[in-house]
């Protein structure tokens, strides 16, 4: 079920006591995928490995490539039941695993995440990234994993949860700054740091609800909101969606959730696509060029996410 959304403004001082570790600011890198679509990496320390990985708020867990993290560090234990699985039908087989984890330079955490060694396609979507002898383009041709850094859990006893979860000194907060002119992702920020941001609680695990309205299509779509650095688009998925499909260039999608409204329109720097597909419920998805104008903030802690115009 799904809770109301309540707009808090959050005491300054709380958010101070969160952590006394100073917070710190972890580079994002610009990436272009074999389409031209621009991605954001992250440099991961595993071990005495440094690796770069897709960074995405759209799904939890870091699920690296087994034979890019071959270092005496990295603990093997039990397959990961079920797998990854993502929006594009992808698949993975392989163990969980344990080693120290850092970034930007931190202190190494014990962290849990995924060894891949294998991928494969969900029945439904069987021409998969994967499909055919073919190599994923986050696991192998651009970057060999993913950072998984959304607010959902995986089901009970399963891996992986978000690797920031393991950096309890920063109070397991952080801002995502997504424009490519500099992005980043801040740990543990100072209330400085979170001035201009709404907030809004959200019960763990559960998206926000939102209203999206697309200047080519009539009326607006409320339902789930995902903010997902990994989608490079907006997707808005309904029912009653009737054409479907990419919309003309220069349309406009205006968000509403709680308190907050951001009208997104295309800017030189990431044009801004909006699709509009047919789907068993309504599904809002807000992707890294629409992110090019808006902050995120996550506290895991607490069950509340944040957003900012820029």
């Amino acid at each position: 079920m799904l809770m109301p959304l309540l707009v808090v403004v959050m005491p300054l001082q709380s958010v101070a006591a969160a952590a006394d570790t100073p917070p710190l600011v972890v580079p994002l890198h610009v990436e272009h995928g074999p389409n031209g679509d621009p991605r954001l990496g992250i440099d991961v320390g595993i071990g005495s490995r440094t690796v770069r990985v897709l960074f995405d708020t759209g799904s939890a867990g870091l699920r690296v490539l087994a034979s890019a993290v071959n270092d005496p560090s990295v603990r093997r234990g039990g397959p990961v039941r079920g797998g990854g699985f993502y929006g594009s039908g992808l698949t993975l087989r392989g163990d969980e695993a344990t080693a120290p984890l850092s970034l930007g330079g931190g202190a190494p955490q014990q962290t849990s995440f995924e060894l891949v060694d294998g991928f494969g396609c969900a029945e439904m979507i069987p021409n998969c990234p994967g499909a055919n002898g073919r190599t994923p383009e986050m696991f192998g041709t651009l970057f060999p994993g993913i950072f998984g850094a959304s607010m959902t859990d995986p089901p009970r006893g399963r891996c992986c949860a978000n690797p920031i979860e393991a950096l309890p000194a920063y109070g397991k907060r952080f801002i995502v700054h997504a424009a490519f002119s500099g992005p980043s992702v801040t740990l543990g920020p100072d209330p400085a740091a979170l001035a201009g941001f709404t907030m809004i609680d959200v019960a763990r695990g559960v998206l926000p609800r939102g209203c999206v309205r697309v200047s080519s299509a009539a009326g607006e779509v409320c339902g789930d909101v995902l903010f997902d650095t990994g989608t490079p688009q907006i997707v808005v998925s309904s029912p009653g969606v009737v054409a479907q499909g990419p919309q003309p260039a220069g349309t406009t999608a205006t968000l509403t959730v709680g308190a907050w409204s951001h009208a997104f329109a295309p800017a030189p720097e990431a044009p801004l696509r909006v699709a509009m597909r047919r789907g068993q419920m309504n599904r809002i998805v807000v992707g890294l060029a629409a992110l090019q104008s808006v902050d995120l903030y996550f506290d895991l802690a607490a069950g509340r996410i944040g957003l900012r115009a820029l």
